[in-house]
């Protein structure tokens, strides 16, 4: 029902998806006018050019007329590539290294969930009283706030990033083996890919709401927010992997090309199946349309219900 009823909304607040999207275009133009700066630099090192057409190769394979087993080839190209070019950069310009290393793992994981408290702003005024907040006023408005959950947030995140980085490395470089696991290895990296992000959006699923509702700060918030997903947290995280699993589905038939156009989707869509978790788990009533109205269970019913389960 999470789902469905998240799904429901996102048709509601379609307009979103543009707003969202023009920001997250501007905050990606902020991030490569950034990383500019260390092209001068960049292109003086040897093994520059054979990545950047693997990095070539591989997206253009990202699609259904390409074999899994030609697509984890390029990307195994592009892993190669990219382990010796940082090699050399670690070697002869480490502070370089270091700076694209902060742009990509600090400043725009910073910059990108910037925005979520204000999307979730405007998904509160729709869902509790069908009142309509701009986008661009509630981030303004909330930017103390969203400044310090985007910055926890992004301290949080940086070292789980940093393992499944390095263990979706470790299953790539199992393809040097061979064999009959060279057949088994796409659907491992599947699996690998789904089970970290569906649960990641599952443990950070009811931070903003809780933020929004409660009017609180980010560490309130976050308090607030695991009581209210630990209600129902088998739940909320299979519903979090039907959506990584929707998201990964679409990408795969569309390529590269629709990875930009679900991501802002998916972006909402998240933000979105984060409220109704909180509204529900709170046993809040919600619009998802003009005409319709959910009354979920009430807290104390809830409650009691697990209470009694707990005893039989």
């Amino acid at each position: 029902m999470m789902f469905k009823n998240s799904i429901k909304l996102l048709m509601s607040n379609f307009s979103s998806v543009w707003k969202l999207l023009l920001y997250k275009i501007i905050v990606i133009a902020i991030v490569v006018g950034l990383f500019c700066a260390t092209l001068n630099f960049l292109n003086t090192l040897t093994t520059i050019t054979q990545l950047t057409n693997n990095i070539f190769t591989f997206l253009s394979s990202c699609n259904f007329s390409t074999t899994p087993l030609d697509i984890l080839a390029n990307l195994f190209n592009v892993g190669q590539a990219l382990y010796n070019v940082v090699l050399e950069m670690i070697a002869e310009m480490p502070y370089v290294f270091a700076y694209i290393l902060a742009l990509i793992f600090v400043v725009l994981p910073f910059l990108w969930h910037l925005s979520d408290v204000a999307v979730s702003e405007t998904l509160y005024g729709y869902m509790s009283s069908q009142t309509k907040y701009g986008f661009i006023s509630a981030l303004i408005r909330k930017l103390n706030t969203a400044s310090l959950y985007s910055l926890i947030f992004t301290v949080i995140v940086l070292p789980f990033n940093v393992l499944f980085i390095a263990g979706f490395v470790k299953i790539l470089l199992l393809s040097s083996i061979g064999g009959l696991l060279l057949y088994f290895l796409p659907f491992l990296l599947i699996l690998y890919t789904m089970f970290y992000f569906s649960l990641r959006t599952t443990l950070l699923s009811g931070w903003v709401p809780a933020i929004t509702v409660n009017n609180c700060n980010a560490i309130t918030g976050f308090k607030k927010g695991l009581k209210a997903l630990l209600r129902r947290f088998f739940r909320v995280w299979s519903t979090s992997i039907v959506i990584v699993l929707a998201f990964m589905g679409f990408v795969s038939f569309f390529g590269s090309f629709g990875f930009f156009i679900a991501l802002p989707v998916a972006c909402l869509l998240i933000s979105i199946f984060g409220m109704v978790m909180f509204f529900e788990s709170q046993g809040m009533r919600y619009y998802v349309d003009m005409d319709t109205i959910l009354s979920p269970k009430k807290l104390e019913q809830t409650d009691k219900i697990n209470k009694l389960k707990n005893i039989i």
